[in-house]
């Protein structure tokens, strides 16, 4: 099976200026929607070093204007933090002026201290701002208005995908695959390779089962991508890449847990560049190499979204570009056999 090629990127802070940091990763969109990958996906994080991308909607625009099919999206848009018509307005502008190449990840966000930024005091209040604005949402995708608790507010805008475009929510346990599945969602799993492949499995099969359900989220989509994060450091040598991977990986490690860290809280999952239980691996290496290790990779977990992670940690812009130059020109065509 020929896995689907994306990249997904957490736009860290890395001690360069954040003007250059934004232009990288424009560069790297560029550069990805010329070797043919499916689509180009962004965090949003508030707070901390782990992302400068407090605002998804403005980058995912100048990523538009760069590329010409690349599809792009947030993974994911953070709902609780966002008033549901500004939500809409902004899902709405940014479908229409890529011409429908927008995909469209929800999700509560996983920070709790992030969220109180925003005033949202507990997991109960922040699951049902969430609920309230999905629900708003889906609802004004098939209406003329949005009915807010002061005002019915006129809609002049659709999303130019109907009635909207491909929604992703991410899975890291069997609650999150069971609501992904039962409505098709894309999804993105974060944890360890040997809990991957189990759950996607159980995702099959209940996508399977209900894929013929009334009032489905994801039901004009007709088959889910099930997507694994691969952190990938490529170089003309195993150990030029392994040096280079290993130092970024730390820096983006770092970033990671700065909140709970920085709390006196423990870390929430395990990272470490090549142990089997870490949330997310590191592999580096010549193309060779690393396609090896990739077809391990997706042999293991079942995945049939491949989420390259090229620019992390500190890796220098360069360098990240490199890794996805060599992956284009020796790596990709060996997954697609």
């Amino acid at each position: 099976m020929t896995p689907q090629l994306g990249i997904f990127d957490w736009v860290e802070a890395s001690g360069r200026a954040s003007a250059e940091i934004y232009e990288h990763k424009m560069e790297l969109a560029s550069l990805a929607d010329r070797a043919g990958f499916h689509g180009f996906f962004i965090a949003e994080h508030h707070g901390t070093p782990l992302s400068i991308d407090g605002s998804p909607g403005a980058l995912l625009s100048a990523i538009f204007q760069r590329t010409r099919h690349l599809r792009a999206g947030a993974l994911t848009f953070c709902l609780p933090w966002y008033h549901p018509y500004r939500f809409y307005s902004e899902v709405c502008m940014l479908d229409q002026m890529s011409h429908g190449r927008l995909e469209l990840g929800v999700g509560r966000g996983v920070s709790p201290i992030e969220s109180r930024i925003f005033g949202l005091t507990g997991i109960e209040q922040s699951r049902e701002r969430y609920r309230q604005t999905l629900d708003t949402f889906f609802a004004a995708c098939s209406s003329g208005t949005m009915k807010l608790p002061e005002i019915e507010a006129e809609l002049h805008v659709k999303p130019y995908q109907r009635p909207y475009p491909p929604l992703w929510f991410p899975s890291s346990n069997r609650e999150s695959i069971e609501f992904t599945a039962r409505h098709g969602y894309h999804t993105a799993f974060i944890g360890k390779h040997a809990d991957c492949k189990p759950l996607f499995e159980r995702y099959r099969e209940l996508w399977q089962e209900h894929r013929n359900d009334p009032g489905r989220h994801n039901a004009h989509v007709a088959a889910p991508f099930l997507a694994k994060t691969q952190h990938l450091v490529i170089a003309e040598t195993d150990a030029e890449a392994k040096k280079l991977g290993e130092q970024a990986y730390s820096a983006w490690a770092a970033h990671i847990h700065h909140l709970t860290r920085k709390l006196g809280r423990p870390d929430v999952f395990r990272t470490t560049p090549y142990d089997e239980d870490s949330a997310q691996r590191l592999i580096a290496g010549a193309p060779r190499t690393v396609l090896e290790k990739l077809q391990e990779m997706l042999r293991q977990t079942g995945a049939n979204y491949l989420l390259c992670i090229f620019s992390f940690g500190d890796l220098s812009p360069e360098q990240a570009m490199r890794s996805l130059e060599l992956f284009a020109s020796e790596v990709k065509s060996g997954l697609e056999k």
